[in-house]
């Protein structure tokens, strides 16, 4: 791998920014092309962020992590496809319904504006839970894993195009589903002491030999002191 096609595995998470912290961000990082839009940003500044991006010529995952009944999701769906986004997540726990019909909408809402159709991936576990976590609050006595493992088949089986998952899933997840298949994972930390508010992570060599197709960074990069170089360094680390 070269340190171009690197540049294509990393999502910079842009949480936690506003529209023109934003624009001034990836300005002074224009060999970032992958962002990341997620519920919080995309409440504070609607469908414009998407806009805004589309003209800095960004790839953009709109991380919304959808989850309703299936004509919900067919409807919400449909219209966001028709923002010409790269990448959609939904729950993979909505169901195989919900899933099938989600992307049947996101072919159909993309070729009324003949737009290239996005991407969907299926999130199986957030990388918060642990399985401790899923015992207590949701009484399911299986492993994280294996809950994992049932949501990237039930993704699969869906006709979606790849799952979000944690770094500690990839090589399990890898040894089934080939590089058509894209999983995508947050859970990133340069360091593996760094944590914040997530419970499985990796560095960002070991999750791509793990089979990671993107890796999602955010704070690792945003709020460093030299953003360029830190998002380079990852690069290399990764070629």
């Amino acid at each position: 791998m070269n340190i171009q096609s690197s540049k294509e595995k990393i999502i910079l998470a842009l949480d936690g920014l506003n529209k023109n912290e934003i624009i001034n961000f990836l300005k002074k990082c224009p060999q970032i092309r992958w962002v990341k839009v997620g519920l919080e940003l995309f409440c504070k500044e609607g469908p414009e962020i998407i806009k805004i991006l589309k003209k800095m010529e960004k790839k953009i995952f709109l991380d919304l992590k959808l989850y309703d009944i299936p004509n919900t999701m067919y409807a919400t769906c449909y219209q966001i496809s028709k923002l010409g986004v790269d990448i959609i997540s939904l729950h993979a726990s909505a169901g195989s319904r919900a899933l099938k019909i989600s992307k049947k909408a996101s072919l159909e809402g993309s070729r009324e504006y003949n737009l290239k159709p996005p991407n969907l991936l299926g999130v199986t576990v957030l990388t918060s839970f642990s399985s401790e976590d899923l015992k207590i609050d949701f009484n399911i006595q299986t492993s994280i894993e294996e809950n994992v493992k049932k949501l990237a088949e039930l993704s699969f089986n869906s006709g979606l195009d790849g799952c979000v998952c944690s770094p500690q899933e990839l090589k399990t997840l890898r040894l089934t589903y080939d590089n058509n298949f894209q999983l995508i994972t947050p859970g990133i930390r340069l360091e593996e002491t760094a944590k914040h508010d997530q419970k499985r992570v990796m560095t960002p060599k070991k999750a791509i030999l793990s089979g990671a197709s993107k890796l999602v960074i955010g704070r690792s990069i945003t709020q460093s002191e030299n953003p360029s170089r830190v998002f380079l360094d990852i690069c290399e680390c990764i070629t």
